[in-house]
């Protein structure tokens, strides 16, 4: 069996990190064609840093500014195509590649993390994620009533669990590192005493 989509998730930017809100990749509607035009207007909005992005993925969940006739509604997910399925080059106005080597972390160096820009893409209007707010085929935007603060909640739960994991991980290491620099003794004998 062959997988031939793998996806990523590039929401976070050179200039923008968790700030959700500060993102500034954008998605315009096109009425006329039914598409939205996906840019990284400045360096900053760059994608930085996801996971899988540099080599391997051909899909992306993309997180950028929707606007809608120079109304801005906010960061909106977009499932995007990053290359071609036959040869994996990169489609038309779209930028794809490793980071590379990150400074000390050599645990990290074995992870594959990548930079994503897009110069005016078309993305097809069924492509958003329309599940909290969608946009009509007339370009007008129809928001859901659930509550904007629970569309992150699954974000805020997983990353709650990341610290509480990393906090038992870290006490389990810091009790290990305190046993033993107690008992271990290291270097030459000094006048035929102990060891220091």
């Amino acid at each position: 069996m062959c997988i031939e989509i793998i996806g990523c998730y590039a929401q976070t930017e050179l200039g923008h990190g968790p700030n959700v809100q500060g993102l500034e990749t954008t998605a315009t509607f096109d009425s006329q064609t039914d598409e939205f035009v996906s840019h990284s207007p400045i360096l900053t909005s760059s994608k930085w840093w996801p996971d899988g992005l540099g080599k391997v993925s051909t899909h992306a969940v993309v997180y950028a500014r929707l606007r809608i006739d120079g109304q801005d509604y906010g960061v909106h997910g977009f499932i995007v195509q990053l290359c071609s399925l036959d040869d994996h080059s990169s489609l038309p106005g779209i930028t794809v590649g490793d980071i590379g080597m990150k400074f000390r972390s050599g645990a990290y160096n074995n992870m594959e993390n990548g930079l994503l820009r897009f110069d005016h893409v078309r993305i097809f209007r069924n492509q958003m994620l329309m599940c909290f707010s969608q946009v009509t085929r007339e370009g007008k935007y129809v928001q859901s009533d659930v509550p904007r603060q629970l569309v992150y909640g699954t974000m805020v739960y997983v990353q709650q669990i990341i610290v509480s994991e990393d906090s038992c991980t870290l006490s389990r290491a810091v009790c290990i590192a305190t046993r033993y620099s107690v008992v271990r003794r290291q270097f030459g004998l000094e006048n035929g005493g102990p060891e220091t």
